[in-house]
């Protein structure tokens, strides 16, 4: 006779496996971002339009992440996941083509990959965690953002040096499609056998955004994403541009500081989510790390190359572990206050308004490093931002 898996048992493979799709979606969405100072003069564009590319992925991300539960329901979310492998799979193909049109291509492909992952991912673990631990378990599944992006920073700039900035981005390419089938196993599971016809109109695509927008508390959490979405993408879309022309850094070693830079949102997103398991209030956590992100987004554009490598690399830890260190407990927060059996729908509505920050202000940043010049008026607008989410999340009642 076998005993019953106890809740940890039962979480923990679901768990490590969407752990390890967001650790491969990251990937392919930061390596545009590190192959940029290699691959743009190729294509023939300068790095800066870094943010045009982000804007097109976050664009067709937030139209396939609010039909996401319609996805859900007619094919499992187990299937979902696959699919955004598939389609991860192809950007990095049709990226690598090396022309300007191809790019584009890739950006749409990559975006229709990376929206449905976070509300795929909550309709699994939702129902696997408690409320209590849920923001921990969230926050934990969210590091493969930052461990991607660590991952990325480390090993393709060295990849690029040992072949080419193509041979770079099929290689991720190819984790993904390794990925779409070590999933499989898990659909038994966790798909449910009797699924809803697929029906995609308007409701199934406003709804969402709709439920996130029309209850108080979730409409809170969904501004506030929007703008440390903003923040966070400005940061990992430019950080490794920054460097190599304000800094002066090499591709490997501006790769390197990125990598310290998602090793800070790895950290800071077991952390911020522990704490905010432990004390109960993930609002005020949340308050915290805006406070943190702004002042480091102050201090940043004031780097420069007489700057020891350990003091940059400081920088990018803390300024890692704010701007990249709150989804887990924003995802969880949204999860436990959206109404009974709609948790998909109001994370697939919160996604769609944090893609929009995510999509409007890597083009701004990139507009104001180029008409300036400089990166400072750029990285103090985001930290405005990150103010103005901070304030917002203060505001917010006590649940």
């Amino acid at each position: 006779m076998h005993s019953s898996p106890t809740a940890s048992t039962r979480i923990l493979f679901p768990l490590t496996a969407m752990l390890a799709v967001l650790t491969t979606s990251s990937m392919a969405v930061t390596v545009i971002a590190v192959l940029a100072p290699e691959a743009a003069p190729r294509i023939g564009v300068d790095a800066t339009r870094i943010g045009d590319y982000t804007a097109i992925v976050y664009l067709f991300a937030t139209l396939s992440g609010a039909v996401t539960g319609a996805m859900v329901d007619r094919f499992g979310a187990i299937r979902v996941c696959q699919i955004t492998m598939l389609l991860a799979t192809l950007a990095m193909l049709t990226f690598t083509r090396g022309t300007l049109t191809w790019v584009l291509i890739s950006a749409v492909i990559l975006g229709c990959a990376y929206g449905p992952f976070n509300p795929a991912s909550a309709h699994v673990l939702w129902r696997l965690s408690t409320p209590r631990w849920r923001p921990f378990v969230f926050s934990l599944k969210q590091t493969g953002v930052p461990l991607g992006g660590a991952l990325t920073g480390a090993l393709i700039p060295v990849l690029v040096l040992w072949s080419d900035w193509q041979t770079a981005g099929l290689a991720v390419g190819a984790v993904a499609l390794v990925m779409m089938i070590l999933l499989q196993p898990l659909r038994a599971s966790i798909d449910e056998v009797h699924r809803r016809p697929l029906k995609l109109d308007m409701k199934s695509l406003l709804g969402p955004v709709q439920l996130a927008l029309g209850n108080p508390r979730l409409r809170g959490y969904t501004l506030t994403a929007f703008a440390y979405a903003g923040c966070q993408l400005s940061v990992m879309s430019f950080m490794v541009v920054f460097l190599t022309r304000t800094v002066n850094m090499s591709l490997v070693q501006a790769g390197s500081v990125f990598a310290f830079l998602q090793i800070g949102g790895f950290a800071g997103r077991l952390i911020w989510g522990g704490i905010a398991s432990r004390l109960g209030s993930p609002r005020i956590v949340l308050v915290i790390i805006g406070a943190i992100t702004a002042t480091s987004l102050v201090v940043t554009p004031f780097m420069n190359a007489t700057w020891p490598l350990l003091a940059v690399i400081s920088l990018a830890i803390v300024l890692g572990a704010s701007s990249l260190g709150w989804n887990g407990v924003m995802l969880s927060e949204v999860a436990t206050h959206a109404p009974e059996g709609r948790a998909v729908e109001a994370t697939a509505g919160m996604q769609v308004v944090m893609f929009g920050g995510i999509t409007v202000f890597p083009p701004i940043f990139g507009f104001l490093v180029m008409h300036t010049q400089s990166f400072t008026a750029a990285f103090v607008a985001v930290a405005v931002l990150a103010i103005g989410g901070a304030v917002l999340m203060a505001s917010l009642p006590r649940a």
